[in-house]
């Protein structure tokens, strides 16, 4: 009589959605790429190509395979389910060495055999007849009868490996004597432990047992199963030569065939194994955020070792020089024009709007970058930058799994090392105005001019007149205005005017230089902000964006 332990047969999740799970895991798999174990990502990846592989032939069919060791009986199992005798097919299947398919009903298989690589040679087809209708049940199964998984031919268990993942269930025929062999447990059931739902075990050979045990085997067994974490596993007590236990094996595969979900079920499982390894590699911690004000102290620390105030006030500097000789008069402003201009050290010489739009395309472009002059970041400014860097860098991987910690601190490293070049680069891309002045500088130079040769001219007029005197010549009338001679009041009048013209454009110069420098050094922080995201906040939002989509997929996937 045919004893069973747990027939029921409910997979181990739900695979109503798995082409959600599917895509969830190719989800995963990319977002890990790189950053997870690459034996890992190599098998999601062959999971989802074969599973899609699969959903794309026919959901009619469901194929079954019989797997077991020699001598376990599966092949007079596998004659006794079809009622085919294997002897009578010699010439079909001259050896053990390649699985042999029969096929119920007339469902193509052509594309599913291909696929699971069966010639022709090895294919037959189980045709019903009025003596066994009963066949009919079975329409759509693909039944497989596999080698030996431990023949000393490496060929035969290779066969044995690759088909093992491709069938849609799987009936393990083991006798009392080899039922506990390690190579079995090890290699094919424990890394399935999640397949329990697509796994059905066959102690054959049971004629050979008496009552007790048959009992005692199917226990141990049991508890074997349980020990290599199958949750339920389904037991069948049976044998070729009584016939024991092979109606229940036929009512297996019946209802198997006739859900036609057993594909999906398959799927579902090999799903849930690899998403399982991935989620112990991602982890599922939330997902750490980098507080904003981390990133202003970043800022900061940059615009400090960068040298962001020398800038801004060389640039005031430079644009109270430049006014004064723009709209100073004449005398007074020649003698500025032995003092270096405070821009010659950072940013070269003075250059025309020509040279300067030039400059800054080739800093854009790369091709040419004009390099600062500026001293070196002391020990203090690198040490508060690197604390800055630091701090976002721990925040940023806190919490997270090994794997994705160190890929986080990865992606910063590889940038932050020419952030110190790219803080020169940043001063040398800001535009300090050294191209453009204001319009009214233009217009006081003239006036100065104007009034300088008013001076010059009354000076002049003066100069003859005393000539004239020296000489004893008549002495030309001085045209007056309100007794002042009009060459005093040019001479006079010219120069004071100039003066105070220069006094009045050194004010207003004064607060041009003040707007010229927050100017330049909110530009220069813009950079500087570009430069932090680009080289340290960018790449670890980067990552953690990729961990985040990675976790909340495997979940999906392990649904």
């Amino acid at each position: 009589m045919t004893e069973t332990v747990d027939t029921v047969e409910t997979p181990t999740r739900a695979e109503t959605d798995v082409l959600k799970k599917i895509d969830a895991l190719k989800a995963a798999a990319e977002a890990g790429d790189g950053r997870l174990d690459p034996v890992v990502l190599t098998e999601a990846t062959q999971i989802v190509d074969r599973a899609g592989q699969r959903l794309r032939m026919s959901g009619d069919l469901t194929v079954v395979a019989l797997a077991g060791a020699t001598g376990s009986g599966k092949s007079s199992l596998f004659n006794a389910l079809t009622g085919l005798d294997l002897a009578a097919i010699g010439t079909r299947r001259p050896t053990s060495s390649m699985p042999l398919a029969c096929v119920w009903g007339d469902e193509p298989a052509g594309e599913v055999l291909t696929w699971l690589g069966i010639p022709r040679r090895h294919q037959v087809q189980h045709r019903s007849s009025l003596e066994d209708a009963r066949s009919e049940d079975l329409d759509g199964l693909v039944l497989l009868d596999l080698p030996d998984h431990d023949s000393t031919e490496v060929e035969h268990r290779l066969i044995v490996d690759r088909l093992v993942e491709l069938v849609d269930m799987l009936v393990w025929v083991v006798d009392p004597q080899k039922y506990a062999d390690a190579a079995l447990h090890n290699r094919y059931i424990k890394p399935f432990a999640s397949h329990s739902g697509v796994m059905v075990f066959a102690l054959n050979h049971m004629d050979k047992l008496t009552p007790e045990q048959r009992k005692s085997c199917l226990e141990d067994l049991d508890k074997l199963l349980k020990s290599d974490g199958l949750k339920s596993p389904t037991v069948v007590a049976t044998s070729a030569v009584s016939g024991d236990g092979l109606e229940e094996v036929r009512s297996l595969l019946v209802k198997r065939v006739s859900n036609k979900r057993a594909a999906r079920v398959r799927l579902a499982a090999d799903v849930d194994r690899v998403a399982d390894r991935m989620a112990s590699q991602c982890g599922n911690a939330k997902t750490p955020e980098i507080a904003e004000a981390d990133v202003t102290e970043l800022v900061d620390s940059l615009a400090d070792a960068s040298g962001l105030t020398v800038v801004s006030d060389a640039v005031r500097r430079s644009y109270l020089q430049r006014a004064r000789a723009a709209t100073g008069w004449p005398l007074t402003k020649w003698l500025g024009r032995f003092r270096p201009d405070p821009l010659r050290r950072l940013h070269g010489d003075q250059m025309s709007r020509e040279e300067g739009k030039a400059l800054r395309k080739s800093a854009a472009s790369e091709v040419a970058i004009a390099r600062s002059s500026l001293p070196a970041a002391t020990p203090v400014q690198r040490a508060r930058m690197d604390a800055a860097v630091r701090t976002i860098t721990n925040k940023a991987a806190e919490g997270l799994s090994r794997p994705w910690a160190d890929s986080v601190r990865s992606a910063i490293r590889r940038r932050e090392e020419s952030l110190g070049d790219e803080l020169d680069q940043a001063v040398a891309r800001t535009d300090l105005g050294v191209s453009s002045n204001p319009g009214w500088w233009s217009f006081a130079r003239v006036v100065q001019w104007l009034l300088f040769l008013v001076t010059l001219g009354g000076a002049a007029w003066l100069i003859a007149l005393l000539v004239a005197r020296i000489a004893d010549r008549n002495e030309p009338p001085l045209p007056e205005w309100n007794g002042i001679p009009y060459a005093w009041i040019m001479l006079v009048g010219g120069a004071v005017l100039g003066l105070a013209l220069s006094f009045v454009c050194r004010l207003a110069a004064t607060s041009g230089a003040l707007r010229r420098s927050r100017q330049v050094a909110t530009a220069l922080r813009a950079e500087l902000v570009n430069v932090a995201d680009s080289h340290v906040v960018a790449p670890a939002r980067e990552e953690l964006a990729a961990y985040t989509k990675c976790r909340d997929s495997v979940a999906t996937a392990r649904q």
